[in-house]
């Protein structure tokens, strides 16, 4: 999500949350001076995004790292339940407070943005898994919502053609040393109109970024960094472009995962809102889905959009969780989308994620 522009509700409110969610990477690179696109931390200590020193588990080469196959799909009938709020993963304290706030059900996924300006962030991967929360990156080829919706030399054709081989190669070869398996969001919302990686933003051509994404999955295939989960996220339909989503995967040899963004504005059941959009891409791939983003707009109709979230997603198995937006107006979002807005909210959250078994993700040791 980005700002900018006349956009459908409820993406002109929901893109204000990624001024947020980039507030804080941009506060990565002025804490991080250190910080280099070919690495990340290397010891027992980090900066948090403020740059601030955090204590982090050692990276003994000798420690058990998981393979990527053990997240695919949460074992054991578990669902992942993810969040995405401002600090988090950084500080432990964001995790602890909505794992308070839900009745003691603790977050296992956390999910935060790095635009094509900032390197990877190891510290903030294993500050993730020293809370047993699996880290989802949103990964966003521009150079922030701040240099506008277009940026040219991001356009989907600069990334086909190489010019941005070197940066993606060293994130590459970071996560790689990283070692611990993240999910990579690449290129978010791309049915849409509002990023410079969407075809049909004006500078872009059709077929444009199923190819730009198989260019950027050979580097990692190259590089040999084996430990992505890919995520192909497109925006629910309501709300996007009337684009054929088909024309947009790159195909399951590419792809581990599918998102999407899906919020609830003046629909009275999840179901209403999440529906058509997985009827449409199941109709193209059968590969796990987690809603990447979810939340609901404050409203008479708020709490019981929650309630219906959660039985929705039991009657869903190939469905394996979701990460909620916990980011109110005064932080950047244009409306209250979190489940803390209201007692009703938090009471309807609380009640329905009790019904859930969170996945259970192993922590550094």
């Amino acid at each position: 999500m980005a700002d900018g522009g006349d956009m459908p509700e409820p993406r002109r409110g929901a893109r204000r949350l990624v001024q947020a969610a980039l507030a804080v990477t941009a506060a990565v690179a002025v804490g991080l001076g250190a910080f280099a696109l070919g690495g990340g931390s290397s010891g027992g200590s980090g900066k948090d995004h403020a740059g601030r020193s955090v204590a982090l588990p050692s990276t003994r080469t000798t420690e058990t790292v998981p393979d990527k196959s053990r997240f695919l799909r949460p074992p054991g009938g578990t669902t992942y339940v993810g969040v995405a709020a401002p600090d988090a993963p950084w500080k432990s304290a964001v995790l602890s407070g909505i794992a308070e706030d839900a009745g003691g059900v603790r977050p296992d996924m956390v999910e935060y943005f790095v635009n094509w300006t900032k390197g990877f962030d190891e510290g903030a991967v294993r500050s993730a898994y020293s809370q047993h929360a699996l880290p989802v990156i949103t990964w966003e080829p521009w150079a922030g919502a701040g240099k506008g919706t277009k940026q040219p030399s991001y356009a989907l054709s600069t990334i086909i053609d190489g010019r941005h081989d070197a940066y993606i190669t060293a994130f590459a070869e970071a996560v790689k040393a990283g070692r611990w398996p993240v999910a990579i969001r690449f290129g978010h919302e791309m049915n849409g109109h509002w990023y410079p990686w969407a075809e049909h933003n004006g500078v872009n051509k059709p077929g444009q970024f199923a190819a730009a994404w198989k260019h950027v999955h050979a580097i990692f295939d190259k590089v040999g960094a084996d430990n992505v989960i890919w995520v192909w996220a497109p925006n629910t339909l309501r709300g996007a472009d009337p684009v054929r989503l088909a024309s947009l995967y790159p195909g399951d040899a590419y792809v581990d995962w599918i998102g999407m963004s899906a919020y609830g504005v003046s629909e009275a059941a999840a179901g209403d809102t999440l529906d058509p959009t997985l009827r449409a891409v199941r109709k193209f791939t059968q590969r796990p889905l987690l809603i990447t983003e979810t939340g609901s707009q404050p409203g008479a109709r708020k709490a019981g959009w929650i309630a219906s979230f959660f039985p929705w997603l039991r009657k869903h198995p190939d469905v394996i969780g979701f990460v909620w937006f916990q980011y109110t107006r005064e932080q950047g979002a244009g409306a209250d989308w979190t489940f803390t807005s209201s007692t009703a909210a938090r009471n309807a959250f609380r009640t329905g994620v009790r019904t859930l078994k969170p996945a259970a993700v192993p922590a550094p040791s």
